[in-house]
């Protein structure tokens, strides 16, 4: 497939959330052929990075939103075009969308990507990595009962609940649009990685339209999947199971 033509179709029942998952660890010519898909306001903002590695994985990372995304509409990648809400959430402008909503999240070389229709959607990923101030950001950012609940797990359960409850705030923030204004406006419950949202200051919509998943798309990491629907079904896709034809 050569670029500027899209590739085969995806299609996306209007019950669903697909979330697609993929390395950024691509070979150089990869790299160079998503970085001829970006606008020029995204080969600037790759510029601006300090360290090649984050360049690339920025360049990665929106060449694989800008695939699958040409692929459910039927463009070519590099007609699709962005706008940015006051926290900086991407959409694509309103006369392409065709009601498609999206989020996408990274940690190390790994990506994901929520995509839905007619609903908006948040995802977060980190990898489990040691926090030397556990107590004092959970004082911080988590509610009392939050703090308490982690604080009594064994040690070794403590680092994954409170990823858990991370990722859990962030991807409804994420898909509310408010970026991380303030954490400890949200309450959850977690239990046998089941999360409930229990409460949420100041939002715009009822607690009981929300709704918030967690799952572990890799070893040694946490993803959660946050929606305001809770009629939806969640569909797992990996990237690379679209190669060749996954590119552009």
């Amino acid at each position: 497939m050569t670029r500027g033509e899209p590739s085969g179709a995806l299609a996306l029942l209007a019950t669903e959330i697909c979330i697609w998952q993929a390395s950024l660890a691509v070979t150089s010519s990869e790299l160079h052929q998503f970085a001829l898909t970006l606008s020029a306001d995204e080969q600037k903002r790759a510029d601006r990075f300090r360290f090649p590695r984050d360049a690339h994985r920025f360049i990665v990372g929106r060449g694989i939103l800008r695939a699958l995304l040409g692929r459910y509409l039927q463009i070519s990648p590099e007609q699709l075009q962005f706008c940015y809400g006051d926290h900086g959430k991407p959409a694509l402008v309103s006369d392409l969308a065709d009601g498609l909503t999206f989020n996408i999240s990274h940690s190390e070389e790994l990506m994901l990507c929520a995509i839905a229709r007619g609903c908006h959607v948040g995802i977060d990923l980190e990898y489990l990595r040691p926090v030397n101030n556990l107590e004092e950001l959970t004082q911080r950012f988590f509610s009392p009962q939050e703090h308490a609940a982690i604080h009594a797990l064994p040690e070794a359960s403590r680092l994954r609940s409170f990823f858990q409850h991370w990722t859990c705030k962030e991807a409804l923030l994420k898909a509310s649009g408010d970026g991380l204004m303030d954490l400890s406006a949200i309450a959850l419950h977690i239990h046998s990685d089941i999360a409930q949202l229990v409460s949420w200051n100041n939002a715009v919509r009822p607690v009981h339209s929300w709704s918030v998943q967690l799952f572990t798309p890799a070893p040694n990491c946490v993803a959660a999947i946050a929606a305001d629907s809770r009629e939806r079904s969640l569909s797992l896709r990996q990237w690379e199971d679209l190669a060749p034809t996954g590119l552009l």
